[in-house]
């Protein structure tokens, strides 16, 4: 009999997603009565609960049921779901995350054969909204790998170890003893989680799980959501042992560098009087834009919107450490 799996979701005001996410773990490959899935809702005023108990009670998993957490942030809402579990493997999905159907026979699988892993996923792959051009933009835009900071879940590379990965699948037990989520991190709280557990064994990417992931719908609402987390993420450095990794400092010494850059070419062609050659290559490159894919030049943006808004969260958070647990 295959081992007992719990799927834990947290969410808030995602009535209009949880549908998607709950059928992904129904037509799992895994036999769905050994699957318990608990979806916890942290203050919704949409009907996210009443939505996720209408999809569970049309499917026959082993167990479900629906957890409200009054003023739970992601890490509470996750432990909850810990709390309640009794399954030997720990799921995370996301509300607007939809995962492939072998994901979880092939993590689990892992964690069966590998007793040196703690913990296991796949990647995360951005899907547009709609057919507009902005919302493909921002889906091409995340699924760029180097802009998007080349962690191993975003570039699509070998299954391997990793420092963290997308969501992930855990040993019920190894994740209790660890702690859970750290309630403090309303925001990174996966890369922390990882962190601690990667003193206990392996943290595997494993390739050829795409888990398919909703993003915001607006570019605005994408900077402000990597501006908290470049905040958190310079509030993390803060603890003690803690700092940067290589592909993060690359992150925060790329626009001083291209400023520094910029600014000293300008310099040189004023010095030169190159006036008229910065007009024909200006010429030179609109021509070669205009036939450019729309959505390719918007993703374009849309990267350098999201790079400025987790470059100015961590400045922030270096000048003034003002992040909440909310």
């Amino acid at each position: 009999m295959k081992p007992l799996v719990s799927v834990v979701i947290p969410a808030k005001n995602e009535a209009a997603n949880i549908d998607a996410a709950l059928r992904s773990v129904a037509r799992q490959d895994y036999p769905v009565e050994r699957i318990e899935v608990v979806v916890v809702d942290g203050d919704s005023v949409d009907n996210t609960g009443q939505v996720a108990k209408d999809v569970m009670a049309a499917h026959r998993f082993h167990r479900s049921d629906v957890l409200t957490n009054p003023g739970g942030n992601t890490p509470s809402n996750l432990n909850a779901g810990l709390r309640w579990a009794e399954g030997e493997y720990i799921v995370r999905v996301d509300a607007r995350s939809a995962i492939p159907s072998d994901y979880l026979a092939r993590t689990t699988g892992i964690l069966v054969n590998r007793p040196d892993v703690v913990a296991v996923g796949g990647s995360q792959v951005a899907a547009p909204r709609s057919g507009s051009t902005v919302h493909r933009a921002i889906a091409e835009a995340l699924n760029n790998p180097w802009a998007m900071g080349g962690s191993r879940y975003r570039r699509g590379a070998k299954s391997g170890p990793a420092d963290t990965v997308y969501l992930g699948v855990f040993r019920r037990s190894e994740l209790a003893e660890a702690g859970g989520w750290n309630e403090h991190f309303s925001t990174n709280q996966d890369f922390e989680l990882s962190q601690r557990l990667l003193a206990r064994g392996t943290i595997w990417f494993e390739e050829g799980l795409p888990v398919r992931y909703l993003p915001r719908g607006t570019v605005r609402e994408l900077f402000w959501q990597y501006h908290r987390f470049g905040r958190w993420k310079s509030h993390y450095w803060r603890a003690p042992g803690q700092r940067p990794q290589r592909r993060q400092l690359v992150l925060l010494l790329a626009p001083p560098i291209i400023a520094t850059f910029a600014i000293a070419c300008a310099r040189l062609l004023v010095r030169w009087n190159l006036l008229g050659r910065i007009v024909v290559g200006a010429l030179a490159v609109g021509a070669g834009a205009a036939r450019l894919r729309p959505t390719r030049l918007m993703s374009w943006v849309v990267n350098g919107v999201v790079g400025a808004g987790w470059w100015t969260g961590v400045v922030r958070g270096v000048v003034r450490d003002d992040v909440t647990a909310r």
